[in-house]
């Protein structure tokens, strides 16, 4: 698949990010191929979507997911693991841990994302470099200046803005199912339970392409790079900037015939 390889170097030139990008499959096949690893398998326990992403983006593994490998309960409803229980829909999920009342807790309960149920029965996580299939999402992980280029390229040929989605908790439906439900390019900030169990850094935001975003955002990266007026790393115009010494160091030019 040539546009992820292109993808690939794009990033690798232009942005570097520290970890891999991360290449996601949402299927609705209960099965996975017998090679790529298994939360449960391999670890003897589930875990969640977050963890993956860590793994695949730090150990460069491609690691799968049916039902039995979630361990968040909170986002399988997002994924369309099962339906949505009444007894959530309140809000108690929520509150008092996010919001002042019930009511308030139901609010940002609401605004979840959901898939239709049985979209994603089996999701793999790859690092981008390694994956073999079309990916529906691809989240990229990077420092503000990073995650502003990506923005900037987004945005190269359609214009206007980037709206972003998060509630400070579940971040992995912001990242991923937002974006494969609404088709757009999005920027997550990581919540508490990504940075406790998946160990991401207080420096990290998230930015998310869906697959048919993939050709503007390498045309916009290499486009706007090439304008030069944004660029990673950020061109500091402090370092062209006339250095101002002590005036004690003024006869030390002269003797050196520095002006």
């Amino acid at each position: 698949m040539k546009y992820l390889e292109e993808l690939h170097q794009t990033l690798q030139t232009y942005i570097r990010p520290t970890s891999f990008p991360v290449a996601v499959k949402l299927q609705e096949d209960n099965e996975l191929p017998e090679d790529i690893r298994r939360p449960s398998k391999v670890f003897g326990h589930p875990l969640t979507i977050c963890q993956g992403i860590a793994i695949a983006r730090r150990y460069g593994w491609t690691i799968g997911f049916l039902k039995e490998d979630h361990a968040c309960g909170p986002s399988m409803p997002s994924f369309g693991l099962v339906e949505e229980p009444d007894f959530i829909k309140d809000g108690s999920i929520v509150y008092p841990l996010y919001t002042k009342t019930l009511e308030a807790g139901a609010k940002t309960q609401s605004a979840m994302p959901a898939l239709k149920v049985g979209t994603a029965n089996s999701i793999i996580l790859s690092p981008l470099h390694k994956a073999n299939f079309e990916p529906d999402v691809v989240l990229i992980y990077g420092n503000p200046a990073q995650v502003v280029r990506l923005i900037q390229g987004s945005l190269y040929n359609s214009g206007g803005v980037l709206e972003s989605r998060s509630m400070g908790r579940a971040a992995c439906t912001s990242e991923i199912v937002s974006t494969f439900v609404e088709q757009k390019c999005n920027v997550t900030i990581p919540g508490g339970g990504e940075k406790a169990f998946a160990l991401t850094g207080d420096d990290e935001i998230v930015f998310s392409v869906p697959k048919k975003e993939i050709p503007n955002l390498i045309e916009g990266i290499v486009s706007t790079h090439k304008e030069g007026a944004s660029r990673f790393p950020t061109p500091l115009f402090g370092l062209r900037s006339q250095p101002i010494f002590p005036e004690k160091y003024d006869k030390l030019q002269e003797y050196c015939d520095v002006k």
